[in-house]
């Protein structure tokens, strides 16, 4: 018979990665109010109770303590996911991008959590979590490795190019913002039961991976046309960050829990606000192209100001917080690798100006492109809270932290 015991709980671990997901779900429900209003086929799938069910499943995540439950919810998110992904099915492009994100998801996401899961249950009795005491490489490895895939961290980032241009803009919001951070829960939680502490391969793998996520988002920057791509690539970049953090961990480095939250709270505002407006641009110009919708500030100053502002929290300018959260990954690192801390320097200086270039390239040059509809008002309200929420998103996370 199997022992675990289901038990919902929020601690400091969870708090700030429920917190994420609580936002970012009103957020992108409240910008769905008049967005869907570009979809003009009759939808196969029901788009609100579909998203509901992913919002539902990404907040309880984080609130089991278990692996059964946790497998079980992490299933439920794959499967909304999948079909918010291909909620436009006449579209070929939706279709490929869905088919080969639920791929990637069941082969290197799902199927090496189970395995994980179970020689966690068989060597060990319980499904509850708890210290990894037997088959720790083995059982390390091979959660990490489907964390990876499902945050999209190189070699496993080919999914995330596509599957995040597909869905709708509000959904995208959550995918990049939220999703993909969850893997990030998921790997502190198992390096927590290992006490931060594992194979020197796996350490130097993560970091690799991590180097490697960042340089290769940084590349594609400039061959983008495609303004969601565009941002797909810059979650790619954003997730090496991240692992930079874990990085830090295994090497010794005691607090990073608490700037991994930090920096997820700052990214997933920043990014959900950037593809909410990618929606804004959909909704008012009816394409995603940056070349056909060069000028768009001298036809729709309201839909440019949006998207150029969310590139600014997006890329770590002040006020917002992302910028805080970079420094403080900078500060980290120079305790344990300064070739690294210098390498994340110059990478965030680089993407700051690819994205400069989109904005005087795109937003400001000359050109008017005509609109097709004025921008919905709830569109310009989810952006804005969360540019708000941005700039004092580290106060809110202090708060939270202490309190929990």
């Amino acid at each position: 018979m199997f022992e675990f015991t289901l038990t919902l709980s929020l601690d400091r671990t969870a708090v700030l990665f429920v917190f994420n997901v609580a936002i970012l779900g009103l957020a992108a429900i409240l910008a769905s109010v008049r967005y869907l209003e570009i979809y003009t086929f009759r939808p196969k799938i029901p788009y609100y109770p579909t998203l509901l069910i992913f919002i539902v499943s990404m907040l309880l995540i984080p609130l089991v303590h278990d692996w059964l439950s946790f497998l079980f919810l992490w299933e439920i998110m794959t499967l909304a996911s999948y079909f918010l992904i291909i909620y436009d099915w006449p579209e070929e492009s939706a279709k490929k991008a869905g088919w080969k994100y639920f791929a990637t998801m069941h082969l290197l996401d799902t199927s090496p959590l189970m395995l994980a899961i179970a020689i966690y249950y068989t060597s060990h009795g319980t499904f509850n979590f708890g210290s990894i005491t037997a088959h720790g490489n083995i059982i390390v490895a091979l959660f990490l490795l489907g964390f990876a895939a499902k945050a999209g961290l190189f070699p496993f980032h080919f999914w995330l190019p596509d599957a995040h241009p597909a869905a709708p803009s509000p959904v995208s919001a959550l995918l990049s913002g939220a999703m993909v951070e969850l893997a990030l829960y998921g790997t502190i939680r198992v390096l927590k039961s290992v006490g931060w502490s594992t194979s020197e391969w796996i350490i130097y793998t993560l970091g690799a991976m991590a180097v490697l996520s960042m340089l290769t988002a940084m590349l594609s920057y400039s061959i983008q046309d495609d303004v969601k791509r565009l941002f797909a690539w810059s979650t790619i970049d954003n997730m090496g960050w991240m692992y930079l953090l874990i990085l830090a961990g295994l090497l010794g480095v005691t607090g990073v829990e608490k700037s991994i939250g930090y920096y997820v709270v700052s990214h997933g505002l920043a990014k959900a606000a950037a593809f909410i407006s990618t929606g804004a641009l959909l909704y008012v110009f009816g394409t995603r192209n940056l070349d056909e919708v060069r000028g768009i500030m001298n036809s729709d100053q309201l839909t440019a100001g949006l998207l150029m502002t969310s590139i600014f929290a997006l890329e770590g300018v002040p006020p917002f917080s992302l910028f805080l959260s970079k420094l403080d990954v900078i500060r980290i690192l120079l305790a344990v690798s300064p070739g690294l801390a210098y390498f994340a320097a110059i990478e965030w200086v680089v993407a700051f100006v690819l994205f400069l270039r989109v904005i005087h390239t795109y937003i400001i040059s000359d050109g008017r492109p005509e609109p097709k509809r004025k921008l919905a008002g709830s569109i310009v309200i989810a952006v804005a809270m969360l540019l708000l929420l941005s700039m004092v998103s580290q106060f809110v996370c202090e708060y939270l932290w202490v309190r929990w």
